[in-house]
């Protein structure tokens, strides 16, 4: 057994113990302390300088713990005092109860879309994910939201402009196709299925376009392709297409040049326009014009051969002598008529001149 005076020294030497234990844990508490109160001080320098809006909330009351700067704007908080509010969900507490269920279920909840109305009255779409955490030492749930009603417009614009173009790309009667810049298909309207006599135009994609040109046409549409695709100023000038029966369709070609919002690509639209009926007709008109004037050079031929007949039979030859027929007419028979051509008809037709009557005593030679 120990005596009294070493138990006395064994008792204080457990006080100094405890003293000390006491000493190091409050040391070591108060560092933990000045360390975690640092850590939440950067956290919430991060979480200010998010390019998002980010809250935390209690999780059982969803009152508001904490809201950086953009989540202050966007949902038109309060600020300082905003410790009293809470996310303001579009469908309120049955929002919010969802989000909780999904939590339980799944531990987080990642992109969701939802509706937001702000403090300040503005509805908006947002996307929010929300996951939970322990914040100041409390069970909480931080989330982060982001604005997208611009983003929404935008996407109906987009949707709205790509309905209008699917309904021109399929109800235009002229064939549109759409090329990669070495001129492959990577697109055809249904419209280009009558024009290559073809049923099932998927499986024309990935081939060269000017393999369904005529092959006596093609350096001609090769030449065309090469500067639309290079953006050359080209005129339209017809090609022939060879269709899968073996007929040819003439065709004129227009085309630009785009690039594709979404992967940068260019490419190139070309718009296929039948003509053959107006080539047809063109041609038709060409030889009825040929014929036209073939008629007309043989009307003007008979005409100068009249015209010269007339101008020639005017006159008599009497007595060696060439006289008008109307003063041999008049002198042998007593008529006075009138007859033949004018003058002026004469002159307008291109009709010769009439020969000089020859003065007595001359002799006049016959035409």
């Amino acid at each position: 057994m120990l005596s009294p005076m070493a138990e006395h020294w064994a008792k204080i030497a457990g006080v100094l113990l405890v003293l000390l234990t006491l000493l190091v844990a409050t040391w070591f508490y108060r560092r933990l302390a000045l360390r975690l109160h640092h850590t939440e001080r950067e956290i919430q320098g991060l979480l200010e300088a998010a390019p998002f809006a980010i809250a935390v909330t209690q999780r059982a009351s969803g009152q508001l713990l904490f809201a950086n700067r953009r989540a202050i704007a966007l949902l038109g908080l309060a600020s300082p005092g905003y410790a009293s509010q809470r996310i303001p969900y579009a469908d309120g507490s049955v929002a919010r109860e969802r989000i909780l269920a999904r939590l339980a279920r799944e531990g987080a909840v990642l992109d969701k879309e939802m509706e937001l109305v702000a403090y300040d009255g503005r509805r908006f779409p947002a996307l929010g994910s929300v996951v939970p955490i322990v914040f100041a030492g409390q069970q909480a749930l931080i989330g982060a939201f982001q604005d997208v009603s611009g983003l929404k417009a935008t996407e109906l614009k987009v949707r709205s402009s790509e309905t209008r173009l699917r309904a021109l790309f399929e109800t235009v009667p002229d064939g549109i196709v759409i090329l990669d810049r070495e001129g492959y298909v990577r697109q055809a309207s249904e419209s280009c299925a009558p024009l290559l006599g073809l049923d099932n135009l998927d499986a024309q994609q990935g081939r060269p376009v000017i393999d369904f040109v005529a092959a006596e046409d093609r350096p001609h549409a090769r030449e065309l392709l090469d500067r639309l695709i290079s953006g050359q100023p080209n005129e339209p000038t017809a090609f022939r297409i060879q269709r899968l029966d073996g007929t040819a369709l003439w065709v004129e070609p227009r085309g630009v040049n785009l690039t594709d919002p979404v992967t940068s690509q260019p490419f190139t639209i070309l718009v296929l326009r039948n003509i053959t009926k107006r080539r047809e007709a063109q041609e038709q008109l060409a030889e009825q014009v040929a014929k036209l004037k073939h008629a007309l050079d043989r009307i003007a031929h008979l005409q100068n051969a009249i015209v010269s007949v007339c101008a020639w039979t005017k006159r008599v030859k009497i007595d060696g002598r060439w006289i008008p027929i109307d003063q041999y007419l008049a002198k042998y028979l007593g008529l006075k008529i009138s007859h033949g051509i004018s003058e002026e008809g004469l002159a307008m037709l291109g009709a010769p001149p009439e020969p000089e009557t020859p003065k007595p005593g001359t002799t006049e030679r016959q035409p």
